[in-house]
């Protein structure tokens, strides 16, 4: 048990510093409700549980170690967060409210706000790179088989349990998104902060 509870309280640490997939769920569940930024969460922590499978089977340590695929999956995820990025600039450009966003979209589904929090995190190289690097840390020849699986769940429960909470903070935040000068503040920041993650993760080394 020490090894696992050791991860965990790390993967907690890490949790604490905001990603690309919390900009990700915060601006879906603003612009579509605390119902979507759930299922974006529940996507992100699938995207996770993913990483943290290939991690077990040595498919995350080849992306690290292949420079080609590293690249290309690098690139795709840094196209991908600008995209976001650049639509939530737009729409703070547009002086348009998150509220009149949400009505303007209420036709996104489930799938589709689970779909992008999936996209966001398997688009991540630092995500692959955070489970290579660190599962060698706790598991060793002599521990029990399942101690990897029982980490890749626990991360991926998580995950959701704290993207889902931003989901759901997100969802208290109405009367304020009913107002233009917030929800200009809400897009722009989130927007720039999502270029930013791309720019940077366009630039990440493995």
């Amino acid at each position: 048990m020490e090894p696992f509870v050791s991860f965990l309280a790390v993967a907690a640490v890490a949790m604490l510093v905001p990603g690309p997939d919390t900009f990700v769920v915060l601006r879906t569940a603003l612009a579509d409700g605390p119902r979507a930024g759930s299922y974006a969460a529940a996507g992100s922590s699938a995207g996770n549980l993913l990483w943290g499978t290939a991690s077990v089977a040595g498919v995350a340590g080849l992306l690290a170690a292949s420079g080609t695929a590293f690249a290309v999956l690098k690139l795709a995820g840094a196209a991908y967060l600008v995209v976001l990025g650049l639509k939530a600039l737009r729409c703070a450009a547009r002086g348009e409210t998150l509220v009149d966003e949400a009505r303007q979209r209420a036709d996104v589904s489930s799938a589709a706000a689970f779909r992008r929090g999936v996209v966001s995190d398997l688009l991540n190289v630092k995500v692959g790179l955070f489970w290579t690097a660190l599962m060698p840390q706790f598991v060793t020849a002599g521990s029990p088989a399942l101690l990897p699986a029982a980490m890749v769940v626990g991360m991926g429960v998580l995950v959701f349990g704290w993207l889902a909470a931003y989901a759901q903070l997100a969802g208290r935040m109405t009367k304020a998104l009913s107002r233009r000068r917030s929800s200009m503040v809400l897009n722009g920041g989130v927007g720039a902060v999502l270029v930013a993650f791309g720019a940077r993760l366009g630039l990440a080394h493995p």
